[in-house]
């Protein structure tokens, strides 16, 4: 090794990383531009596809299965582009690194990169679509704007750092096994139904609400529930758990990705 990557190996890594910013910036702007490219809607497919879905499950749980919650369609779309973010997020950890795998074997950079451009492409999506969530809970719900919604961006970023935290192992993962294409679907499948996605996380019965909020996902939909549609401060408890519960993944995800990451470019 020589003494120029000797001191590159031994700077922060974090540093190292705010090195490849405008590669970071690149990405993202690439990601949404091929995803996006010969469709003549563009971007509004971000809002289509979920809101067909959603009309799909208000429809569903409004009148066949009828779920008792006032206004279910505000109830539904706090929660359900959030958990729309991660299943997105989480999916493209499986394929990021054969898709780049060209870009990793001819160009040295921290390869985390590549899964914070596919989490920050998601993000200016989900942006938009928050943002419209909001103003139609403000005009067509509460009629003024809660105090709560100061609490949104921290939200945001509690459901990003734990989307990363989730998506760097099955990134890793999907690296070395194969399966973890065909197995993520299954998991996620069974995940959207141990959330509250589209059911109150007090329908849960309270002996098992303890194991349920094990679950990090089920305290961000609860959070974005109390916040967005009923527009009142969480608990603070369950902000701060959540918030920890998102510091801690996040540490093991970087821990599995790290130990990892300098065989990427010689096993895709």
């Amino acid at each position: 090794m020589s003494a120029g990557s000797g001191v590159l190996a031994r700077a922060p890594r974090m540093r190292r990383f705010w090195g490849y910013r405008e590669l970071l910036r690149g990405l993202i702007v690439r990601n949404l531009k091929v995803k996006y490219q010969r469709s003549l809607l563009g971007f509004v497919w971000t809002l289509v596809n979920p809101l067909l879905t959603v009309t799909i499950l208000v429809v569903v749980f409004s009148h066949v299965v009828r779920i008792q919650v006032p206004q279910y369609w505000a109830f539904l779309l706090s929660g359900y582009f959030v958990w729309n973010f991660m299943l997105q997020t989480l999916s493209t950890g499986t394929w990021i690194f054969a898709e780049h795998s060209r870009l990793t074997r001819s160009v040295s950079f921290p390869s985390e990169i590549l899964v914070f451009s596919a989490a920050g492409s998601r993000l200016i999506e989900f942006a938009a679509e928050i943002a419209l969530i909001l103003l139609a809970t403000i005009l067509l719900l509460h009629h003024s704007v809660p105090a709560s919604y100061v609490l949104v961006p921290l939200l945001v970023l509690i459901q990003v750092v734990m989307a990363i935290g989730l998506a760097l192992p099955i990134a890793t993962l999907s690296v070395f096994y194969h399966d973890v294409y065909h197995a993520l679907p299954i998991a996620l499948a069974s995940l959207f139904y141990l959330s509250p996605v589209f059911y109150p996380a007090s329908m849960v019965p309270e002996a098992l609400r303890t194991l349920y909020f094990l679950n990090p996902i089920a305290g961000l939909l609860t959070l974005y529930h109390d916040v967005v549609y009923a527009g009142q401060w969480p608990s603070a408890v369950l902000l701060a758990g959540t918030a920890l519960q998102a510091a801690i993944v996040y540490a093991f995800g970087y821990a599995v990705f790290h130990r990892y990451a300098s065989v990427f470019a010689e096993v895709v």
